[in-house]
């Protein structure tokens, strides 16, 4: 039997909920790890943490087909990654990856509220890949001033918003303080 993963504020520190959602896994880099989205019930918890669910609902009821729901934040998550990777890197936006992005989007804007300060609030549990996929469309189209950046150690997506603009990892929590104490084991025997 999968369990659930257990949603913590380590899982949410990105500093966007884009790349919260394209962080939905152990690590990117060196490889790929563990799936967190373990199944959808870890969707639909993670959903809820960030807040993108509609509040008409109870969250273990918001998708009629959670499989299909699942297998499309998979798929979302892995063009966010395309996206991302491409941005943080400097290279253009695969033109075929913005596309499936602006298609999200556009198949189910009935499905959102748009509000007139830009907020957005799902109608039906669908609308949260719609609002998912603005946000990252609108963070490669007005890109933070400090860009989009990824952890050193593990890959994850974040944006930089530390005073001296030279943040390096995801956490000083997790990814930091693993670093920081492996390069002091080395420099001292």
């Amino acid at each position: 039997m999968t369990t659930a993963t257990a949603w913590v504020e380590d899982h949410f520190i990105a500093g966007d909920a884009a790349l919260d959602f394209a962080n939905t896994v152990y690590r990117r880099t060196p490889e790929l790890g563990a799936e967190l989205f373990t199944n959808a019930e870890a969707l639909v918890t993670w959903l809820d943490r960030a807040h993108l669910l509609p509040a008409t609902e109870p969250p273990e009821r918001a998708f009629a087909d959670t499989a299909a729901a699942l297998q499309e934040a998979r798929a979302l998550r892995a063009l966010f990654w395309t996206v991302f990777d491409a941005q943080k890197d400097g290279h253009n936006i695969p033109a075929d990856a913005f596309a499936r992005l602006l298609g999200t989007a556009r198949r189910g804007s009935d499905t959102i509220n748009l509000a007139s300060d830009g907020s957005m609030t799902p109608l039906a549990a669908e609308g949260v890949f719609t609002i998912l996929a603005l946000r990252a469309i609108t963070l490669v189209l007005a890109p933070p001033p400090q860009g989009v950046r990824a952890c050193d150690s593990c890959g994850w997506f974040f944006i930089d918003s530390s005073r001296s603009r030279r943040r390096r990892w995801c956490s000083m929590k997790t990814c930091g303080n693993q670093a920081k104490a492996a390069r002091y084991r080395s420099t001292h025997p």
